[in-house]
């Protein structure tokens, strides 16, 4: 009996033992980062001011400053990037750090840019069109499930402050973890909505006309005429997706709130198919085409310009 206890203490000595040393190697998301990442990043300097964990693969950073050394890309001179906040719920670090296979994605990320401001000209592009430097925001949470082939991008959201915004989500089988593999990439599901509650559009499409020497207005009307004419041969359930799109091109001045537009094909439906899209509500039934926007008019779709 005294054999037995001193052999199961022994065990768990050896247990604990085991436990205590993983635990001390065990490392955070930010540590992660700093070890893992950090090193890689072609930067001329990176800081933080301050940096919290968050679980094993997720960290928050503020006042991010990222300095990116003189390249062609940059004008050969040196820009600087400014983020208020760097939040990342979850990062598939095996797949990131330096020694990971060349021939596997990343699985995952959620995260989000917050305040994101710079002195490189992609910050000013838009200045030109009457639009004024503002942070940007951008937001990405997909995964692969390279078992099942299947990418799904839950949002990748892109915002300029007080300006508009982007937001696109979908779900695409046939898409492989192994970046080298050669799949057959087929839509399940997909939505982009579109809110420009600060009168972007307002702002860029005077000053792109202008470039073209016409009207924005002239820009609208062709897109309405073209709409309309598409919409001659569709019956009600077509129409009705044409008349939302065709009601906020319309308000392009003054939005009523966002336009979102979404695809579900049905199962057969590919790319191959494309030359059925002038068929009667093939764009609704076959490729399962939506348009929702809160100051739809019935009948915008065939009226055209100036309705």
């Amino acid at each position: 009996m005294r054999g037995i206890f001193a052999g199961l203490g022994s065990a768990l000595l050896v247990v604990g033992l085991a436990i205590g040393t993983s635990s001390a190697w065990a490392q955070d998301g930010l540590q992660r980062f700093e070890k893992e990442l950090k090193p890689q990043l072609e930067l001329k300097s990176f800081t933080y001011k301050t940096g919290t964990a968050v679980g094993a693969s997720g960290f928050v950073l503020t006042d991010v400053v990222a300095v990116v050394p003189a390249n062609p890309a940059t004008g050969d001179k040196e820009s600087t990037v400014k983020v208020d906040k760097i939040a990342v719920d979850e990062l598939d670090f095996d797949r990131l750090k330096k020694d990971a296979k060349d021939d596997e994605a990343p699985r995952f990320a959620k995260l989000r840019f917050e305040g994101m401001t710079g002195d490189d000209e992609i910050f000013t592009a838009l200045a030109p069109y009457g639009v004024p430097k503002v942070p940007v925001d951008i937001a990405l949470d997909y995964r692969i499930d390279g078992k099942e082939k299947v990418l799904t991008l839950k949002t990748l959201e892109v915002s300029l402050r007080a300006q508009g915004k982007l937001t696109l989500a979908l779900v695409v089988d046939g898409i492989s973890d192994k970046s080298s593999a050669m799949d057959d990439g087929k839509l399940r599901t997909a939505s982009l909505t579109i809110d420009d509650s600060g009168g972007l559009l307002a702002k860029v499409l005077p000053a792109m006309a202008k470039e073209e020497n016409t009207e924005a207005q002239e820009i609208v009307n062709t897109a309405l005429m073209t709409i309309a004419g598409f919409a001659t041969i569709q019956g009600p359930p077509t129409l009705k997706m044409l008349d939302a799109v065709s009601s906020f091109i319309g308000d392009w001045k003054t939005p009523k709130g966002p336009l979102t537009l979404g695809l579900k094909p049905a199962s057969k439906a590919g790319l191959e198919d494309l030359d059925k899209i002038m068929k009667p509500n093939a764009l609704v039934e076959l490729f399962g085409f939506s348009a929702t926007y809160p100051g739809t008019r019935l009948g915008a779709a065939k009226a055209g310009p100036g309705k």
